[in-house]
């Protein structure tokens, strides 16, 4: 390949991308090797070619790892950007002290500083993207790395040509060398002339990349197959096919699956989840997780099925915890999904004496309550009993034993529940009742002098109930705020 087709496959990809824009800034991230320093070198000439006018920006990490080799990168990669008349990032941390404090492979933290620092020089610039050097050969190895630690069928597609830069930035991550591989890169750098600086660790297997690239995979083309890359690299066109299938079909159940979707919450029906095929409950799960705040894309495959066992979980009240910010809870017949935040201890409902006769506010509760006094006969009885509201009671007044107050459940709570054979715990009726751990902590208790009266809404004790012989009974109505405000307006 000679350079004029080089520039015109690259200006196919940006077109392709839909990123041929005129005045855009870009952060280049310039390691000093072939791959990047090329990269520089052909954005900057497809600009002046199409009349674009990019503003290019050179970024570089110095991680602190090489010694006087990385400080030679460093000098070099900024005296390029002066040669070309470009401005210039450039940053140093040290990754052995951040290993030794924080833990992590010296790889992996390497790549999290490496996106950060590429991220905030975006925005600082702001820049439509980052262009990174990622090429073929990058793209081989990373899927054989990923075959090796166990991933599922988004590993096997290996990295993608775009995509943002961490998960939710607005900045986009730009591969334009994906396609193309190692030995055309440097082949193309000896056309044209152009220096670039070689890094040690790329030639020996101190780290796991160097590894498959200088002792794996020579083995497998020696053992194997001469061109596992080319193989390695049609598996993952193919992956990314049945990758795309299935994200679609996902998406057309998803809403089938829906319960409830907030900004904030995704709660799925977990019945009609697991009715599906597993590899679709697999990609609901990762579309739940993605369409939350913080929402950690690259779900594995353990995680992946660590939730649906949640769901297949007869149990209720189980959570976990997905990688970025997310919590998965299992609640009776569903499965909720939530940004995860530490959990506040609930506030405990102070008590407040009910006015009887008269109306109450319950300012904790966001309602009041109105208690009235009535006469009733034989015949009205019956009728009352199958008229109630939940959020109106008639009870036998001459039953109650004043005065009455509005509390917060407390531990030892047992009442008997309008029409059980027996007494339970408030713990027990709110299982039976499917209610939820935090709405269990909002509810507010109705008790006399002997005991629970009126769980609210939710159900009165048998010993306050209206009875043939009842001539007196004490009607209360559960009135929410918002409804007041409707009614006065």
């Amino acid at each position: 390949m000679n350079w004029d087709s080089f520039l015109e496959e690259l200006d196919r990809w940006f077109e392709r991308h839909q990123l041929l824009m005129s005045k855009s800034r870009w952060v280049v991230g310039v390691s000093g090797g072939a791959d990047s320093v090329l990269l520089l070198y052909a954005m900057r000439q497809l600009s002046e070619r199409r009349e674009l006018r990019w503003e290019l920006h050179v970024a570089h990490l110095h991680h602190g790892l090489r010694g006087s080799e990385a400080d030679a990168d460093a000098k070099f990669v900024e005296d390029l950007a002066r040669q070309l008349a470009l401005p210039a990032h450039i940053e140093r941390v040290h990754i052995p002290s951040e290993v030794a404090t924080g833990g992590g492979s010296v790889e992996e933290v390497s790549r999290q500083h490496r996106y950060k620092f590429l991220e905030r020089v975006a925005l600082k610039a702001d820049a439509a993207g980052v262009a990174v050097a990622h090429h073929a050969d990058d793209d081989a190895e990373t899927i054989l790395h990923r075959i090796c630690r166990g991933t599922g069928m988004r590993g096997l597609a290996g990295m993608r040509q775009t995509r943002p830069i961490q998960p939710d930035s607005r900045v986009l991550l730009i591969r334009p060398l994906l396609d193309h591989r190692r030995a055309t890169i440097e082949e193309l750098c000896e056309q044209r002339g152009i220096e670039f600086r070689t890094d040690s660790t790329n030639l020996d297997a101190e780290f796991t990349r160097g590894r498959i690239r200088n002792v794996v995979l020579p083995m497998l083309r020696e053992h194997l197959n001469p061109n596992v890359t080319d193989a390695l690299l049609r598996l993952a066109e193919q992956a990314r096919w049945l990758e795309t299938y299935l994200r679609d079909a996902a998406v057309r159940i998803f809403d089938s699956l829906v319960v409830s979707d907030t900004p904030e919450r995704i709660v799925l029906n977990t019945r009609a989840l697991l009715s599906k095929q597993r590899v679709i409950q697999a990609e609901v799960i990762r579309r739940a997780v993605s369409l939350l705040p913080g929402g950690e894309q690259d779900l594995s495959f353990t995680n992946v099925d660590d939730v649906l066992r949640l769901a297949a979980d007869r149990g209720s009240g189980k959570e976990l915890h997905l990688p970025g910010s997310v919590m998965v809870r299992k609640v009776y017949d569903r499965l909720e999904f939530r940004p995860r935040v530490e959990a506040e201890t609930p506030a405990e409902l102070a008590p407040v004496f009910i006015t009887c006769p008269g109306t109450t506010p319950l300012p904790q509760l966001n309602a009041e309550l109105t208690a009235e006094l009535c006469d009733v006969d034989s015949e009205k009885i019956e009728e009352l009993r199958q008229t109630a509201h939940p959020h109106e009671q008639w009870l036998d007044y001459d039953r109650v034993q004043l005065p009455l107050l509005v509390r917060g459940r407390r531990e030892g709570d047992r009442f008997r529940p309008l029409g059980a054979p027996g007494t339970k715990s408030l713990s027990d009726f709110f299982i039976d009742e499917k209610i939820e751990p935090p709405l269990r902590a909002r509810t507010g208790v109705l008790c006399d002098q002997t005991g629970v009266v009126w769980v609210m809404p939710l159900r009165i004790d048998e010993r306050v109930k209206l009875q043939s012989e009842s001539r007196r009974a004490l009607r209360l109505v559960l009135t929410p705020n918002s409804q007041q405000s409707a009614a006065e307006s």
